[in-house]
């Protein structure tokens, strides 16, 4: 018989609280490293010998401004941010000997019209707005730069962004591909610090947690929801160009963030394999060449406490640089379970990430990273929400109630089965109290998660381009319980859990010659290797006995790569790429019924092998029809890897072989920015047709069900997607996207012959909105800093059998209201999440028959304040 709580569980929260003065250890332990950073930095501080009159060997030919300030920009460590609209225009002059980034920035831009300004000690902006350079003229006197102009009539440009989603830096606005950016402003102003943040803020994106540390990633309608260890992912994560492949650590901290880049739709040229939805790029900060420090410290309602700490800065000038960045927070559950009398949805983080910058000359860097996170986080409360089958319900003995006629009867059916007293979970819900803050589930859940890993990137340049190679290894483990049908086990018998223990290793090597940028052909090749072992056990406790399923399986994956860029004209040019991918598979499982009424149905030992073959390529045609107008028209194949599916509940469904996923993407687009570069305006829209969509089912049995995975025949997608950026007025910036999007089933019939022909994909909203708007004026020397987000989600389907597991629309608005001080050096925010109090579903799932949701965060509020020393 399985009790109120799981055999296994993570420490609990009051485990780890420390009564001393109330703090808690991960409190003492943020504090001391906090300190140990803070003398960190004031070592570097005195002891580095640094000036801003460094010299740099610079060797740049007269080109197009666009590809002459990244190669600036790469040999000063800098960042250059410039309009697009002036980056045909053509150098003056070459830029080739010793000199300060000053005097190449004079050479470069000298009788070109336009001007720049240092934004920091590591970001340049070039725009008209700026003064002009005058070469040998006179600069500040204390920090040899031109003194900051007023824009023009107060309106500041939008800047340009430039990203390596391609693997070489390129302007967004020139790349004939759907790319959205989150810069670290825009993550801090949203206050986004996971991947559950993003989906909002990127058009098709949707981002749903099953448990809280196990998120299901959709693009454009594509996406997984088999966890199963020998299955993978549609949506894959980069961290510091490193494939993370479990679901279960994908959602890595976005501590220490420089941006984030989504590419949408399939990316299996240049990122292979499991990328048919897309791909999401996490670029962490770089270590500086100046000393820096910062410090973020927040507290909020449901005793909300955060506290971020970072320092980068030089250990030998201009040749061995380091960063540290520490974040930790805690949170108490802002849901009561009225049956336990805990509190749920609370949370423990904790994350580090450290940098090492190694530079010994021009042409040779090695840069290592290393990061971790720990996470630890009680139950999820699950919430009946539609009632469609009865679950027998017991007396307060705890036994069955038969149906009695009015004769005193007992009432058989015409198999002569006891009829019993049975209600809707709905209805026994409400009897008990319970609300979207009120639970009743008698189990108690857990997720406690552990993740890891280290890179190491080496890069040598010569006259012909660059070789470069990447190696990371990713380690994590993954606990979690929670109780399924959110019901006490005094009212009925009908109780089920879920409890999983995972393991999960990866070793990834990448080599890559990337091309120079100055000639007409450009291009990118390379080899790929991946080594994954996976150990998962799941455990689902009913209440005669609690099946078991394990499963261990180990992924080899090579791969050949090449993409290449060819200017046609002046206008027009071609990219064409192609891939091929080998992959390995060998799963070793076992599964024990252990009298379990469904899920596991009988006891089995099997060890399965498979081996699949691709070959992805891509071609786009791209035509600058003027200066700031980019359109583009591509072509691109993506590729998933074909497998077994997770906790199979008979030997038949084990030895079935789920097929990999292609899909043919044919897309539309354009870039364009207007108004003098005060407006951008990006367009795609997209038809893809979709081949052997791996799909997931819980299918009903009875009460409970059992999984079954099976490959759709096809499915079609087409949409349309927009994202813009505006500054209309002086301070004002309105930003925001729309999708919309038709996903659908052409044919799909499931194991037991259901036709769910036409029916809509799952977490495929037919519309999604987001829309930002920020307003700073001057104030008390400083600014204010005013903000507003609004997002709107509209219905999806959770199954293919798109007549149950509806979740409904929703939409929420976020606020904050902040001051910087004219220095820049701190800021105080007031903000609020979910400022209108809206009640939503975040995750919904079937069980039974019945609809069960894990209910998204109430209001939230509280108060940051940011510091930072440069």
């Amino acid at each position: 018989m399985i009790g109120p709580k799981f055999g296994r569980r993570s420490r609990s929260f009051s485990s780890i609280a420390n009564t001393n003065g109330g703090c808690t250890i991960w409190q003492y332990r943020l504090l001391r490293i906090a300190a140990a950073l803070l003398f960190l930095y004031a070592s570097i501080a005195f002891s580095a010998d640094y000036t801003d009159q460094r010299t740099y060997q610079f060797d740049i030919p007269k080109q197009e401004l666009s590809q002459a300030v990244i190669k600036l920009g790469q040999t000063a460590r800098l960042t250059i941010v410039m309009p697009s609209q002036y980056g045909n225009i053509l150098s003056k002059q070459p830029i080739i000997g010793k000199m300060t980034v000053i005097e190449a920035l004079n050479v470069l831009l000298i009788n070109t019209d336009l001007g720049y300004r240092f934004l920091d000690r590591n970001t340049v902006s070039v725009s008209p707005d700026y003064p002009k350079p005058v070469l040998n003229s006179e600069t500040d006197e204390d920090t040899g730069i031109p003194p900051y102009p007023e824009d023009i009539n107060g309106i500041s440009p939008i800047e340009e962004v430039i990203v390596t989603s391609q693997r070489r830096s390129e302007n967004l606005q020139r790349i004939p591909k759907a790319i959205s950016v989150l810069s670290s402003l825009q993550l801090e102003r949203a206050r986004i610090d996971d991947l559950g943040g993003l989906g909002p803020k990127v058009p098709g994106l949707t981002v749903s947690y099953f448990s809280l540390g196990q998120p299901t990633i959709h693009m454009r309608g594509i996406g997984s929801n088999d966890d199963g260890a020998a299955l993978d992912n549609s949506v894959i994560v980069y961290l510091d160009d490193i494939f993370v492949s479990r679901i279960s650590s994908i959602d890595v901290s976005l501590t220490d963030v420089e941006r984030v880049e989504v590419l949408r739709g399939p990316q299996g040229t240049l990122y292979g394999r499991n990328t048919i939805g897309g791909a999401i790029n996490v670029i962490s900060k770089q270590p500086t060449r100046e000393p820096e420090v910062s410090l973020a410290a927040t507290v909020g309602n449901y005793n909300h406490a955060a506290l971020s700490v970072a320092a980068s800065g030089p250990i030998k000038r201009d040749t061995l640089l380091a960063k540290v960045a520490l974040a930790g927070n805690r949170t108490d559950g802002w849901q009561k379970n009225i049956f336990l009398g805990d509190d749920q949805h609370g949370r423990e983080n904790l994350s580090v990430r450290s940098k090492l910058s190694y530079l010994p000359n021009q042409r040779f860097s090695l840069k290592l990273g290393a990061d971790y996170t720990w996470d630890n986080l009680n139950s999820s409360g699950r919430i009946p929400v539609a009632g469609r089958t009865p679950i027998p319900i017991l007396d307060a003995e705890g036994k069955l109630i038969p149906i009695v006629n009015s004769a005193g009867e007992t009432v058989k059916d015409s198999s002569g089965n006891m009829l019993l007293e049975s209600r809707l979970p709905t209805d026994i819900f409400k009897a008990l109290g319970g609300d979207f803050e009120h639970a009743t589930n008698g189990l108690s859940g857990y997720t406690d998660r552990s993740i890891w890993g280290t890179t190491a990137r080496a890069t040598w340049e010569n006259n012909w381009g660059e070789f470069a190679s990447i190696t990371g290894y990713r380690d994590s483990e993954f606990t979690w319980a929670e109780d399924s049908l959110g019901l006490p086990p005094t009212i009925t018998n009908q109780r089920i859990g879920t409890a999983v223990d995972e393991t999960h290793r990866q070793f990834s090597q990448e080599f890559r010659w990337t091309s120079n940028e100055d000639q007409t052909l450009r291009y990118v090749v390379g080899l790929y290797y991946l080594h994954e072992r996976t150990e998962r056990q799941e455990q689902f406790p009913f209440a005669t006995g609690t099946a078991i399923t394990i499963q261990k399986n180990k992924t080899n994956s090579y791969a050949l790569f090449g993409q290449a860029d060819y200017a046609l004209t002046e206008r027009h040019s071609i990219t064409f790429g192609a891939r091929y991918t080998h992959d390995e598979k060998r799963l070793n499982q076992s599964a024990e019924n252990g009298d379990a009424p469904a899920i596991i149905l009988e006891n089995f030992q099997l060890t399965e092998h498979g081996s699949w073959d691709d070959f992805s390529p891509s071609l786009a045609l791209a035509y600058q029809a003027k200066e700031d107008i980019l359109i583009y028209g591509s072509v691109s194949r993506g590729f998933k890897s074909g497998g077994f599916q997770g906790a199979p509940g008979s030997l038949a469904l084990a030895k079935r072989r789920i097929d990999p996923e292609t899909a043919w993407n044919y897309e539309f687009g354009i870039k364009s920015e207007w108004l003098r570069n005060r407006l951008r305006l990006n367009l795609a829209t997209f038809y893809t047709d979709f081949r052997d969509l791996q799909v997931v089912q819980f299918r009903t049995v009875d009460n409970f069900g059992v999984f079954e995975t099976a490959n759709a025949a096809s499915a079609t997608l087409h949409g349309a997607e927009t994202e813009f950026v505006f500054h209309p007025m002086e301070g004002l910036e309105i930003s925001g996207s729309y999708a919309y999007l038709r996903a659908t089933y052409d044919s799909f019939n499931d194991t037991t012959g259901r036709d769910f022909n036409g029916n809509r994909l799952r977490q495929a909203p037919k519309h999604s909105f987001d829309m930002s708007l920020n307003y700073q004026w001057r104030i008390f020397e400083g600014h204010a800093i005013a903000n507003l987000d609004y997002r709107y989600q509209g219905k999806s389907f959770r199954e293919p059998d798109n007549s149950i597991t509806v979740q409904p629309a929703f939409d929420l608005l976020d606020a904050s209201l902040g001051y910087r001080s004219s220095s820049n050096k701190w800021e105080v925010s007031f903000w609020s999440k979910n400022l209108l109090d809206e009640e939503y579903i975040a995750h919904l799932y079937v069980l039974g028959g019945n609809d069960y949701a894990l209910f998204g965060t109430p209001r939230t509020y509280g108060v940051t304040v940011n510091w930072r020393q440069l």
